[in-house]
């Protein structure tokens, strides 16, 4: 299999994983929340924030038997990263207008820990 468009992606998930039953096969759907964030700094005390901007959701599709079996444990608000490619979906609005959806077909899914900043030891 040729894979056009490799996709890497860090994320949370919006929801818990949603397992698909559909002619006799089952796949897992993920929603997965992505946010961007840049420094700033602060004018009056120098110090340096960051700001997030806009949050955006991709769906992320699991088919792999093994890669399935893992994501059924996945829930709301864990973190993860995602390996796949694209793939695109022709979708019709509420108003007749077709467009083309993207998808992440994931070949890899991994459940990340993040300790908390107050329980680093410095």
């Amino acid at each position: 299999m040729a894979i056009n468009c490799k996709v890497e992606l860090n994320g949370f998930l919006g929801s818990d994983a949603k397992i698909v039953n559909h002619n006799g096969k089952s796949f897992v759907v993920l929603s997965v929340a992505t946010t961007d964030s840049y420094p700033v700094k602060d004018e009056k005390t120098g110090e340096t924030k960051w700001k997030d901007k806009e949050t955006v959701w991709h769906e992320v599709l699991i088919f792999r038997p093994q890669v399935t079996h893992f994501a059924r444990d996945l829930k709301k608000g864990d973190a993860i990263l995602v390996t796949g490619s694209l793939a695109y979906k022709r979708v019709k609005d509420p108003n007749g207008h077709t467009y083309r959806q993207a998808n992440i077909i994931a070949t890899y899914v991994e459940k990340l820990e993040f300790p908390r900043q107050d329980e680093l030891s410095v």
